[in-house]
């Protein structure tokens, strides 16, 4: 399988930095899950079974954070996006984001589940976590620090709700800072998500 872009960086960067998606190039790839495990991770390969399924086909992303919560994440601001999440195929999505300091990017995937970023090899690692009640897979670049952060939640058969941390410069380093903001924003959105069916 092939990754036209990564959402929270390939996509997401660019659209931050003002440059065109048409400019991005390479095609990263998964990479088998780490053992390592950190705060909620669950070191297996698998994604543990879902509470309930959360279909995320007639989902408005731009309603997945509320005021309160936008204001828990310190966004000011939210924009709706059609974005190359998965596979090359448009994802609906919604930039939740803090004057150029920050996105929080939300997208629902339909087309492919989250166990996607647990195949194969390549530029980006999976590691299983659990976002609340429900299995999810935190995704990074590999060797790569203080980029960005996505969480991909199992909610569906065969789709995935992402959830991405991207900082506008490169102040930010720490990558367990950047995948604790991203996990918060992702619980969030979740819980959100749960109160739409």
């Amino acid at each position: 399988m092939r990754i036209s872009k990564l959402a929270a960086v390939a996509v997401f960067a660019v659209t931050l930095s003002a440059c065109t998606v048409g400019g991005e190039k390479g095609t990263p790839t998964p990479t088998p899950p780490s053992t390592g495990s950190s705060d909620g991770s669950d070191s297996s390969s698998k994604l543990p079974k879902r509470p309930a399924s959360l279909k995320l086909d007639s989902v408005d992303t731009c309603k997945l954070l509320t005021a309160d919560q936008m204001k828990q994440l310190d966004t000011l601001a939210s924009k709706p996006e059609q974005l190359d999440l998965v596979d090359g195929q448009k994802s609906p999505a919604c930039h939740y984001s803090n004057a150029g300091r920050f996105t929080y990017a939300v997208g629902a995937v339909t087309h492919k589940g989250a166990s996607y970023w647990l195949e194969g090899s390549g530029t980006v690692s999976g590691s299983v976590i659990k976002v609340a009640d429900y299995g999810a897979v935190k995704v990074e670049f590999v060797g790569g620090s203080g980029i960005d952060c996505s969480i991909a939640i199992d909610v569906a058969e065969g789709q995935q709700l992402m959830v991405s941390y991207i900082p506008a410069t490169t102040g930010e380093k720490d990558q367990t800072v950047l995948c604790g903001k991203a996990e918060k924003a992702a619980g969030l959105a979740l819980s959100t998500l749960k109160t739409l069916k």
